[in-house]
């Protein structure tokens, strides 16, 4: 399986009209070329990068519930204690500005969380703040001692949340929990078999936290105290974890792991691509995305069996954030300041259309064989087409599976129109 590269769906294209296809194929291979360079995937799915103003690693994300406009970043220079930004956007991801600081400098920021548009809070480095008027001000607050890292926050809803912290000194991890909106805040009971890595709401009452020598760690009681659920391979970590509610979750690991649970942790299910570190998670429905290494994202749209690639990067940067707007659009996060806006990734947007989500395609370098195969209409036509829409081969089939023998073609990336049904998608995929 090494040798298969998985190549998710470019485009979506939706062409009802045939007959304006037909007669227009050199407008519509220019077209495909164009929203290629723009990001543009799958059925009304697009991926878009956008300029956030800063090449900051950006470690975190906050988009307020109940509305479609504001967005929050934070982050940190370089990976350890050294310079923090906040960035600010108010038109849905599009444009950007840096907030805080206003001069000078900040130590590096790991969290964000806006629990209203104008009342956030941001965690780091021995520095944990408030803000009332949309990051217009911040007041710095004590939340615990020997604090030299705040590195996760989360709130439920705008009273109840937590933020955990590494200790200079013993017991050298702790969890804050506030009632009150994050104006007081305690310390958990026993936070002795949580994992320190990352945490996560399920519910009001249930949380999951992750950590070192793959950790797995459940509280019943809102976080004040925790049970270990599951342990793994010594010295490997869980990176991250994301619970839709108090049963159905999902668990990143090291070697692009991902092991997702429908009981509440008592069993779980595992898919590993062997390569990527996913720490931006997001589970709606029985669908569930997933953000790593090299700016790759993954879906499933089965609850966790099945897995594949929805959008190849720029196989440099590492994604860590993703969060919606209440119109299901919304914004993923990483290092170099990167900033990709999407829609209409999940799906329900129109009935009977053959969408990319219907597609799995994949390229085997060992046996030069592009193949696609469809989860619903059979698949009538396949177009292919170099990166310069120069069209190299067509083909018929009458079947759910297809696969071409292309080792006569050139390496580089090659574009792929599906036909089925009077609708065509479009693909692509790197020979090599």
């Amino acid at each position: 399986m090494e040798d298969i590269q998985y190549i998710f769906v470019a485009i979506n294209l939706n062409l009802k009209n045939m007959q304006l296809f037909t007669s227009s194929i050199k407008n519509l291979i220019f077209t495909i070329i164009a929203l290629l360079g723009a990001f543009l995937i799958s059925q009304a799915q697009t991926f878009e990068y956008k300029d956030s103003g800063t090449d900051f690693i950006l470690y975190d994300l906050s988009i307020p519930e109940g509305q479609n406009s504001v967005a929050y970043a934070a982050g940190s220079k370089f990976t350890f204690d050294t310079e923090g930004i906040i960035l600010k956007s108010e038109d849905a991801g599009e444009t950007w500005e840096k907030i805080y600081p206003l001069s000078g400098t900040s130590p590096s920021f790991e969290k964000i969380e806006f629990v209203s548009t104008d009342k956030g809070f941001v965690a780091g480095y021995n520095l944990f703040m408030k803000t009332e008027d949309g990051g217009a001000t911040w007041t710095p607050m004590t939340v615990g001692t020997n604090v030299y890292l705040y590195n996760n926050l989360s709130f439920f809803n705008e009273n109840i949340g937590f933020v955990s912290a590494q200790l200079d000194n013993a017991p050298y991890f702790a969890i804050y929990l506030t009632t009150d909106g994050g104006d007081t805040w305690t310390p958990a009971t026993d936070v002795m078999n949580a994992g320190g890595f990352d945490v996560a709401y399920a519910d009001q009452n249930t949380l999951f936290s992750v950590g070192a020598d793959e950790r797995i760690a459940k509280s019943t009681d809102g976080g004040d105290t925790w049970i270990q659920i599951y342990s793994g391979i010594i010295q490997n970590y869980f990176l991250s974890a994301y619970f839709k509610d108090q049963n159905n979750g999902v668990i990143a690991g090291e070697d692009g792991l991902l092991k997702t649970t429908h009981d509440g942790g008592a069993t779980w299910s595992d898919f590993a691509t062997g390569y990527h570190h996913f720490y931006a998670l997001a589970y709606k429905g029985d669908q569930l995305l997933a953000g790593g290494t090299d700016t790759d994202i993954y879906i499933s749209d089965d609850n966790g069996d099945n897995w594949s690639q929805i959008f190849m990067g720029n196989d440099q940067n590492q994604l860590y954030e993703i969060e919606f707007f209440e119109d299901g659009s919304g914004l993923i996060v990483g290092s170099g300041g990167i900033v990709i806006k999407f829609e209409d990734v999940f799906l329900g947007t129109e009935d009977n259309q053959f969408s990319e989500n219907d597609l799995v395609s994949f390229y085997n370098s060992t046996s030069k064989t592009f193949s696609i195969q469809s989860k619903t209409e059979k698949i009538e036509k396949v177009a292919i087409y170099n990166i310069t829409g120069q069209h190299v081969g067509s083909f018929t089939s009458n079947s759910n599976t297809f696969d071409a023998n292309v080792s006569a073609y050139a390496n580089g990336v090659y574009l792929v129109t599906v036909t089925s049904n009077n609708q065509t998608s479009s693909l692509k995929f790197l020979k090599q």
